[in-house]
């Protein structure tokens, strides 16, 4: 009997996390889909960003800034109006090209490794404290959450994003029927996300009186099969299998088309044109 796998990105460990995100490459290829055939006329850090209404002059954290799709755009509306922006992530190697983004525009950010669950910083310091789609990858949440409350002001914000539990079902089906024709056993993981669109707003009451939700599609609509399997090769749930030793050569190679035959298949059903849902929220937590 074979040994059924599991491809999920480790989430709560860290070393995985590292390891995904060691460069900006599978962050920037996710980013360049969604922007491209995003259901949206606004991205959705456009849209989040402007919900926010900064003024110019705010002291603002980035947690687990990945490769600075916020830091960077708030960064620019900070510069010359007083206000400064601090980034930190887990992995160094990700932030590499906002860094130099940011020093060629002279932008008031500064950039620095550092783990959320033991922030480097002094308390009631800052008037917004951005954690955008990472809450779910900390191994233990409620103290992540505590230390993003304890370096707020007292009048200050957090803005937490993150994932619908139901979100992308279209492509993790076709993840799957791509695992069942090729052979390979494929465990679908049961435990929920530890911080989603649904269960976001109970986990943050825990450390904020305020919590408020706002929701966004973030899907995206293509008319070919490219687009889909580039989103999809910027997974774990492409790479797992991909870098599995223990499949045989000819099994990994025939991933990528089978993927992208069955994703032309289904586009043909749905009438030339298929939707990859992907529902999203900002959580907003005041003190």
């Amino acid at each position: 009997m074979q040994e059924i796998r599991n491809y999920y990105e480790g989430s709560h460990d860290k070393d995985a996390i590292r390891s995904i995100y060691g460069t900006e490459q599978n962050l920037k290829a996710k980013y360049e889909v969604l922007e491209s055939y995003g259901l949206q006329k606004e991205t959705f850090e456009e849209w989040l960003i402007g919900k926010l209404k900064l003024t110019g002059s705010e002291l603002v954290l980035d947690v687990g800034a990945g490769n600075g799709r916020f830091s960077l755009p708030v960064g620019r509306m900070l510069k010359g109006s007083g206000g400064f922006l601090a980034a930190c992530d887990l992995a160094e190697g990700v932030m590499i090209p906002s860094r130099v983004q940011a020093e060629k525009e002279s932008l008031p950010v500064l950039l620095m490794q550092a783990d959320a669950e033991n922030l480097p910083f002094l308390s009631k310091q800052f008037d917004l404290v951005m954690a955008n789609h990472m809450l779910y990858h900390l191994p233990n949440l409620n103290r992540g959450l505590a230390e993003m409350r304890r370096i707020l002001k007292q009048t200050g914000r957090l803005v937490a994003t993150t994932n619908s539990e139901k979100g992308m079902p279209e492509l993790f089906k076709l993840h799957l029927n791509t695992m069942d024709r090729l052979g390979i056993p494929f465990g679908v993981k049961e435990e929920l996300i530890t911080f989603s669109l649904e269960n976001g707003e109970q986990t943050l009451s825990k450390h904020f009186k305020q919590v408020e939700c706002w929701t966004y599609e973030a899907g995206f609509m293509v008319k070919e099969p490219e687009p889909v399997f580039r989103y999809y090769a910027a997974t774990q749930l492409y790479q797992g299998p991909m870098n599995d030793e223990n499949l045989s050569k000819e099994v990994r190679e025939a991933i990528a088309p089978c993927f992208l035959q069955l994703t032309e298949e289904l586009i043909r059903e749905k009438g030339g044109e298929l939707v990859i849902s992907k529902p999203v929220g900002a959580f907003v937590g005041k003190i």
